[in-house]
């Protein structure tokens, strides 16, 4: 008899688990590399593939002018490495705090990221500890159309002094695969950012 209300308590419990479960596209980090000139910053990232959430800390240790910060990420179909996207883009940080500071949707994305910690608010940046703690982009259940993905990300940070000298302060190389999977923790995609009418 027990073995029977066992039974029963495990398939509820499975047909519970999954009316909530659903597809969704996420990340999974294979490889982080991270590299910082230590006399002037250091900073951690860490990912956690079960929660999913991503920590970002950075120490200053010296008041940086201005800095430029330089993306290349490379997206492959799983399944036919044929189709390819690539972006090489590089943003200077004062330019988007400025813009962060004037723009309606610059004010809505800066918003959103520093309700998760301390973060870069001014140039030049001030010596201190900044921190972006259990950030999580927001989802959208359409991603699972998708096919399974594999991404590089090559992120590095060039400190400009006042005569404009480059000096590279930050290294970092990230590998890991988008895969679609059930989840029971969808987190509210991009249209829940906004605002609530009262």
């Amino acid at each position: 008899m027990l073995f029977y209300i066992v039974l029963v308590v495990q398939i509820l419990l499975a047909l519970c688990h999954g009316s909530l479960a659903e597809k969704m596209m996420r990340p999974k980090f294979k490889d982080i590399k991270v590299w910082s000139e230590e006399k002037m910053v250091s900073h951690k990232i860490a990912y956690d593939n079960s929660d999913p959430h991503l920590n970002f800390s950075m120490e200053v240790h010296q008041e940086l002018q201005d800095v430029d910060i330089h993306f290349d990420v490379r997206i492959t179909n799983k399944q036919d490495p044929y189709y390819t996207s690539s972006l090489n883009t590089t943003l200077n940080i004062c330019r988007i705090l400025n813009f962060a500071n004037k723009s309606p949707v610059g004010r809505f994305v800066h918003g959103f990221i520093r309700e998760f910690g301390n973060i870069v608010e001014s140039c030049p940046i001030a010596k201190g500890s900044y921190y972006i703690n259990k950030f999580w982009w927001p989802e959208d259940p359409t991603t699972a159309i998708l096919p399974d993905l594999e991404f590089e990300i090559h992120f590095n940070a060039q400190h400009l002094d006042a005569s404009k000298k480059r000096t590279l302060i930050m290294n970092d190389q990230i590998d890991g695969v988008f895969t679609v999977q059930d989840v029971n923790n969808l987190k509210p995609g991009i249209f829940a950012m906004l605002p609530k009418r009262r």
